[in-house]
């Protein structure tokens, strides 16, 4: 193959890593809407992740939530101080085992991890609009070449 078309490729995947690295470390914004101003704030992605996960399983605690995200431990307690701190979560503990804690959402909780769905779906969408710019045998060579490159890593 061309060195030519590597080093393009490379140069899109050092553009596609910086943009996507920009964006996941800026906070996402809660649309406005009177019946969200409660939960207006400047949410991170790491914070909306373990809302989804606690809405979405049962047990949940730090070492659940760092395995199923694949973040540190100190990340996880990082993000659920400010979660607690905003009455998003609560933390329970079982009969029987005052040292286990796993965490609940909160009404308030539950409102945002349904407002994440949304914004994953609305996201979802634009992919499969973008998808729609391709052929089924380019966007079968970029899955190959994705996977591929998952397993690498």
């Amino acid at each position: 193959m061309n060195n030519s078309i590597h080093d393009e490729l490379l140069q899109a995947i050092q553009q596609f890593a910086l943009k996507r690295d920009k964006r996941v470390w800026q906070k996402v914004q809660i649309p406005s809407s009177k019946h969200l101003d409660h939960l207006k704030k400047d949410w991170t992605l790491t914070q909306l992740h373990i809302v989804s996960c606690i809405h979405t399983s049962k047990n949940v605690n730090n070492s659940f939530l760092a395995s199923r995200l694949h973040i540190s431990k100190a990340a996880v307690s990082k993000a659920i101080q400010a979660l607690l701190k905003h009455n998003i979560i609560t933390v329970t503990k079982k009969p029987g085992n005052k040292k286990e804690i796993f965490y609940t959402l909160t009404e308030s909780g539950k409102e945002l991890a349904g407002l994440h769905e949304r914004l994953h779906q609305k996201a979802k969408k634009q992919y499969k609009q973008l998808f729609n710019e391709f052929s089924i045998d380019e966007l079968k060579t970029v899955t190959a070449f994705i996977n591929l490159w998952i397993k690498h890593m």
